[in-house]
């Protein structure tokens, strides 16, 4: 092996070790854990049964767990308790992870100081290596990142970036990244708007109209089946009644907790942005672009309560625009030396997370250290002593608790504590996360929730309608918009009038009702 290779495994084998100590379960993940299991023992991909409600948020990421735990439960599930899907999901988050960072030492950084540098500003920034596991979409968000920049780069390279070939290609691979989360559209767009300017031929057009099909065919499907096109949760965050100007102040505090939390991911992408227009590598602009697009969507939404999730992707793509931009291996490396020194003096070092890492102390503000609060019972680290995992088969134990005793709970935190309760307890969420109904009122006060926790007073007659099965809502307007509403997501797919009914569900045509609720 030459020296420059082995400085490259090398420096690949410590980002390993991170995400390996640092790799963790969080809550929001048994939300689709809780999916999964239904979807594979016949239930549908619901999170309530019977009802038709898309409580994921990432469709790509909720099909690949699903046909790895298939696979890995039905070869080894009689053996091992490893074969339980949340270990599944921890091994396939750390495989996706790690082969995006192998594969962008590889072949997306010009050499290997380059390579080396790269690899160190990812394995320090607690964004990138929190959310390498946590059960959550980010590790194949990072892998088809990558894999998109590989291909784009390699085009380039060869004089083919601006043909409809490429086009089409680099808009299906961008495709898959927006079926794993749809917001991460705003990185790719304004890349593949410039590619196609440059291209000026209807043809690119049309290839890219061929490269966008998968994401056009999944909303269809969500459309039909769901009765909405997009996740629930983007229900239940935007009907809130919460003032812009307040979610864009919380934005702020989320990017101010997150920079005294980890300030080297926060500084590369500014410094991204700083030597692009240094050295006035123009051809960037576009990449820079999608960057400042989603920063501004974090300002827009009011960030999120976990820290540093929402910069993770845009600090990869930052990270790829630094190592392609020629600068001098000594100012590279010099560069990336003292942001990680930054990083250690000023943050949280990922490299001394152990067994007995807790969560960091943040300014009270809504945003957490989510890895740390939850990592005590559900780090890997932790297993042989907490068992933070079901150690049960899920639907066994569903039917011998629940079979002809369904039973309706209501939850602040429906994550664990719904998938170990089986698919026969009925979860109703006060954040209206897995709910088309609560999702669709504003929330119960001013002082009732923090970003991304939007809580929901129950209407009355609610919880008795979903366990008798019959529509007991008090309120005459809410009652009858429930109706209306019950048809898209709880009848046969095929009942004559329910594409009706989803038409003007989806166009406001029943929202007086909802207006007219008292809340």
């Amino acid at each position: 092996m030459r020296q420059e290779t082995l400085f490259v495994v090398l420096a690949a084998l410590v980002f390993l070790f991170v995400v390996i100590r640092t790799a963790w379960i969080s809550d929001d993940a048994y939300i689709t854990f809780r999916v999964v299991e239904n979807f594979l023992h016949g239930f549908g991909p619901v999170y309530n049964l019977g009802e038709r409600v898309q409580a994921y948020t990432h469709p790509l990421w909720f099909f690949v767990i699903s046909g790895v735990y298939a696979v890995v439960n039905g070869v080894f599930g009689r053996f091992f308790l490893a074969a339980r899907l949340p270990w599944t999901v921890i091994f396939v988050s750390i495989a996706c992870s790690v082969g995006a960072a192998w594969l962008f030492a590889r072949h997306i950084a010009r050499d290997w100081k380059a390579a080396v540098a790269g690899l160190a500003l990812l394995t320090f920034s607690r964004a990138f290596t929190d959310y390498s596991t946590s059960g959550l979409e980010e590790a194949l968000t990072y892998l088809i990142l990558v894999w998109f920049f590989i291909r784009y780069f390699q085009m380039e390279e060869s004089g083919q970036l601006y043909s409809h070939r490429a086009i089409g290609e680099l808009t299906l691979i961008a495709s898959l990244g927006v079926l794993n989360r749809l917001d991460i559209v705003l990185l790719y767009a304004p890349i593949l708007a410039w590619m196609l300017w440059k291209s000026r031929s209807w043809k690119s057009v049309g290839f890219a109209a061929l490269g966008i099909l998968p994401v056009i065919v999944w909303e269809l499907f969500s459309l039909f089946y769901y009765g909405f096109p997009f996740p629930n949760t983007y229900y239940a965050k935007i009907h809130t009644g919460i003032a812009q100007g307040v979610l864009f102040w919380q934005g702020l505090v989320y990017y101010l907790g997150s920079f005294n939390f980890d300030p080297l991911t926060l500084l590369v992408i500014v410094f991204s942005f700083t030597a692009v227009i240094c050295l006035r590598r123009w051809k960037y602009l576009p990449m820079l672009a999608g960057i400042l697009l989603y920063l501004l969507y974090i300002l827009r939404i009011g960030g999120d309560f976990m820290s540093g999730r929402f910069f993770a992707a845009p600090f990869l793509m930052a990270v790829i625009i630094l190592i392609r931009l020629d600068l001098d291996a000594k100012i590279l490396t010099g560069l990336a030396a003292g942001l990680c020194a930054v990083g250690l003096a000023f943050g949280v070092n990922p490299l001394a997370s152990d067994a007995s890492y807790r969560a960091a102390q943040l300014p009270a503000s809504g945003v957490v250290d989510e890895r740390g609060s939850y990592y005590p019972d559900r780090g890997l680290l932790n297993y042989t002593t907490a068992k933070p995992f079901p150690d049960f088969p899920w639907n066994e134990r569903g039917w011998q608790r629940y079979n002809n005793n369904y039973k309706v709970e209501v939850l602040d935190a429906i994550g664990m504590l719904g998938y170990q309760g089986g698919p026969y307890v009925h979860v109703v969420d006060k954040l209206a996360l897995p709910d088309a109904l609560l999702a669709r009122l504003p929330i119960a006060g001013e002082k009732t929730w923090q970003i991304g926790h939007f809580r929901r007073k129950i209407p009355e007659g609610y919880l008795e309608t979903l366990q008798e099965g019959e529509n007991r809502i008090a309120d005459p307007n809410l009652k009858a918009y429930y109706e209306k509403l019950s048809i898209a997501i709880k009848s046969d797919l095929f009942t004559p009038g329910r594409l009706e009914e989803i038409w003007k569900l989806n166009t406001g045509y029943y929202d007086g009702w909802l207006k007219a609720y008292p809340n």
